[in-house]
């Protein structure tokens, strides 16, 4: 049988982090979340060829496999979408390849689920497609699904505003080869949103609820990507311990951790540092002297110069951030960005190798964007910040104001 991954998106919602990989190679713990799913079906004896449906950033998942997963013992078959085909379009596009039957796995589901129970449901019912189901505390984000006492979906609502159940689409499925003859080739279609419930109004579709004791995110945003860290240090925090550190990394006497915290191989931390609950330290990063981290995500070989603060912040791979900064509120700052010492970010994006010399984020402030403007400009930040966009707005809006999407976003360009 075929076990099939959907890992051509764009990852739209975790830039700028999906800017410099695909989505499906977001790292949790410093591993990539296709490792996750490639090593929970190794354990399938059925699954004979595992197939990448693949078309952002192709490349960078081709020299994955090759380097990091050579040894793998199922065959490994890559499918390119000539263009983006969206999650049916996708299933369509690797027809010729599956059997009478298959399971369907999106690139972004970090679960460790077993997909075997899965399979054995699907052959136990009389339904075209078997969804895996968990529930949820925000199901308007997902799809949402309400069930009968046999198990067969009777109401499937993709992302509706008044959920019926908080029970979800896990983006997990078995698939009757059959339903595929549907489906118009080259075209982008929605497999959750135009297939499936057309298939749930036939009565074609049954769920599968996923044990309570399994964990199941959608690394769609980064504050799914902050949950699924979350998820992983408990389970560490579980069997090994309130903290991790592993070979190589050189941790002073005098460093306070408060776990669940993990310290990747080769970190070099320097003397009063301070590393509080739900932080990941990735390899060969270095935190100089007096810096503070809390519930932050730094990917590896990043440099936090002598009494930085980072909390609920992303650093990608290779960031400098110099002395005396600040980083707060979400702030996600992209690979090899470098931020100048003394500043204060909240909550910003920052794109890939960008040099941050001043503060100059368009804040998604408590107010009406509309009323941003350079003739509305406040005496004070809303924010109580010492410098912001509105000391610097009539200066900076003369030469680039900013658009709406920008300062929803809150990129610093």
């Amino acid at each position: 049988m075929k076990a099939v991954i959907l890992a051509g998106g764009f990852g739209t919602r975790l830039r700028p982090l999906s800017s410099t990989r695909p989505k499906p190679m977001i790292p949790v713990l410093g591993k990539p979340n296709l490792q996750y799913i490639l090593e929970n079906l190794e354990k399938i004896k059925e699954i004979d060829e595992v197939i990448l449906s693949v078309h952002y950033m192709r490349g960078e998942i081709r020299e994955f496999i090759e380097d990091k997963m050579s040894d793998y013992p199922k065959d490994i078959r890559f499918v390119n979408d000539p263009m983006p085909l969206e999650t049916g379009g996708a299933l369509k596009n690797i027809e010729e390849f599956v059997g009478e039957e298959f399971l369907v796995i999106y690139g972004d589901v970090f679960t460790n689920f077993n997909f075997e129970e899965l399979i054995k449901a699907h052959r136990e019912n009389e339904g075209l497609v078997t969804v895996a189901l968990t529930k949820v505390y925000d199901p308007e984000k997902y799809g949402v699904v309400v069930t009968d006492e046999e198990g067969k979906i009777i109401d499937f609502e993709e992302k509706p505003l008044k959920p019926k159940s908080n029970i979800v689409d896990a983006g997990i499925y078995m698939v009757n080869k059959e339903v595929l003859k549907e489906i118009p080739k080259g075209k982008e279609i929605y497999f959750e949103r135009e297939i499936l419930p057309r298939l749930v109004s036939q009565g074609q579709v049954y769920g599968y609820m996923m044990p309570r004791e399994n964990y199941w995110v959608d690394l769609g945003t980064p504050e799914d990507f902050f949950y699924a860290h979350q998820v992983a240090l408990d389970e560490i925090a579980k069997n090994n311990g309130y903290y991790t550190v592993k070979e190589g990394a050189e941790v002073p006497e005098d460093v306070e951790i408060q776990g669940p915290v993990y310290i990747d191989r080769g970190v070099k931390i320097g003397h009063g540092v301070k590393i509080k609950a739900y932080t990941y330290i990735g390899p060969n990063t270095i935190i100089e002297d007096k810096a503070y981290l809390k519930r932050s995500i730094l990917l590896g070989h990043d440099i936090i110069r002598e009494r930085s603060e980072l909390k609920d912040s992303i650093l990608g791979e290779g960031v400098v951030v110099g002395r005396n900064v600040i980083l707060k509120e979400n702030a996600v700052i992209g690979d090899y960005a470098r931020i100048h010492d003394n500043l204060v970010i909240y909550g910003a994006k920052v794109l890939p190798w960008k040099k941050v010399e001043e503060y100059e984020a368009y804040l998604k402030i408590k107010l009406d964007p509309t009323k941003v403007r350079p003739e509305l400009t406040p005496e004070r930040c809303p924010l109580g910040l010492p410098e912001c966009i509105y000391s610097k707005f009539k200066a900076i809006a003369a030469e680039k104001p900013p658009c709406d999407e920008c300062i929803e976003n809150q990129w610093l360009f």
